[in-house]
């Protein structure tokens, strides 16, 4: 973005981020969505996943977070997506980020400049759940954060193969890298 504008808040992004969930049928959770998302995405990552308690103060800060796909009233689809200030990208490169307990000091808060987005977790139990996930992650990367850095935390290698061949990411730090970043597609698309 140029210095003479303004740059977007988080409540900007995250406003386009519900936009562009609800687009693909997903909204954020209750407590029990959120309970049951966590579980799920637990059970399918095999992978510790933050506690309801984190993902609800979370939902607080951030309302479009945490966002669920649901199929017959059932939560099949969990995305969570985290706005954070500029300063968080060397905790992520350092390993000093918590995924489990995000630091308050790397959140934006809503009239905050988003400096990154963290993909915070993701998982789908169904098809169509997985498909939905991947289409909203493409709406991110291309579209509504095209703009922002990306880093995720590829904890299962069906995740990884899906950043680094779909999404454009690479490995952060070295070629066998769980922590994957993706620059900002806006520029590469303008050109």
């Amino acid at each position: 973005m140029s210095s003479s504008r303004k740059e977007p808040t988080a409540r900007v992004y995250g406003e386009a981020l519900l936009a562009a969930g609800a687009a693909l049928g997903f909204s954020p959770p209750d407590a029990a969505e959120a309970r049951a998302g966590r579980v799920m995405a637990g059970d399918l990552m095999g992978h510790e996943v933050a506690e309801v308690g984190t993902i609800l103060a979370l939902l607080a800060r951030q309302p479009a977070s945490t966002l669920v796909f649901r199929e017959d009233a059932r939560v099949t689809g969990f995305a969570s997506t985290l706005l954070l200030k500029a300063g968080a990208e060397a905790a992520l490169l350092a390993d000093r980020f918590d995924g489990l307990r995000p630091q308050e000091a790397h959140l934006c808060r809503p009239d905050d400049p988003v400096g990154l987005y963290y993909v915070w977790g993701v998982a789908g139990s169904t098809k169509a759940a997985t498909t939905a996930i991947m289409r909203f992650q493409a709406a991110l990367r291309y579209e509504t954060l095209a703009d922002l850095t990306a880093y995720a935390l590829a904890v299962t290698p069906a995740g990884r193969r899906a950043g680094l061949t779909q999404l454009d990411y690479r490995p952060a730090r070295g070629p066998d890298d769980a922590l994957i970043v993706g620059a900002p597609t806006a520029q590469r698309r303008a050109a």
